[in-house]
């Protein structure tokens, strides 16, 4: 099983023995192998989604305990990320605990915050009159085509994250783990995604920390 959710992202990727066949887990899951996905959205993302807007994190904010807390106003993601306004969003991380490996994303080319890079394996902002859970689940099906049971999803924590100054928006970003492995079935949104991987989570950790620029940057807080 997972490790339970007392630990940073470290402990949670970096589990099992490392795979002796390594070779077989650096490998890009080619996009014409899989059939069409029914859930895809059919843009990139949507400027006039609304998103209800939090106050910004206390410096002491425990990803454990603390939780954000609403302003009691919503907007556009347009306005939200231009602004730097703090909002909601949710990472799913599909990890194979047998190999310590882990299946990432390749962001689209078309998507406004970090294109082009490998990033989570599925990810989304909150959208008001959606749940976090339901967000999880859409998210799924809409980039991965994976339909999952909420049950499935096992959360691990909440970081705030300040990224508009990188490319990126400022977020709470809750944070899922959900098994899976390399004969898990995918079919791809390709207005988001552009590929997927699975890679060994120690690979993950190692760019994460140097600040590669071909992954989506985590804060210092995630990654520890």
């Amino acid at each position: 099983e997972l490790p339970p959710p007392t630990s940073h992202l470290v402990m949670y990727l970096s589990i099992g023995t490392e795979y002796s066949r390594s070779d077989s887990i650096y490998r890009e899951i080619h996009r014409d192998t899989m059939e069409a996905n029914p859930h895809a959205l059919d843009t990139a993302q949507d400027p006039n989604e609304v998103f209800e807007i939090m106050e910004p994190p206390p410096n002491n904010f425990d990803p454990y305990v603390d939780a954000p807390v609403s302003t009691g106003t919503f907007t556009s993601r347009g306005v939200c990320h231009e602004q730097g306004l703090w909002h909601c969003s949710v990472h799913i991380w599909i990890v194979d605990t047998a190999s310590s490996s882990i299946l990432l994303q390749k962001r689209s080319m078309k998507k406004d915050t970090f294109p082009g890079r490998w990033d989570i394996s599925s990810a989304g902002h909150v959208e008001k009159g959606k749940s976090l859970l339901e967000t999880a689940q859409c998210e799924l099906a809409e980039e991965l085509g994976i339909t999952v049971d909420t049950g499935d999803l096992k959360f691990a924590f909440i970081i705030p994250a300040e990224q508009t100054p990188l490319g990126g928006c400022n977020a709470f970003e809750h944070v899922y783990f959900l098994h899976g492995n390399s004969e898990t079935s995918l079919s791809l949104g390709v207005e988001e995604v552009s590929g997927v991987s699975w890679v060994l989570a120690s690979k993950l950790l190692a760019a994460l920390a140097k600040g590669d620029d071909n992954y989506a940057p985590r804060t210092e807080q995630y990654c520890r």
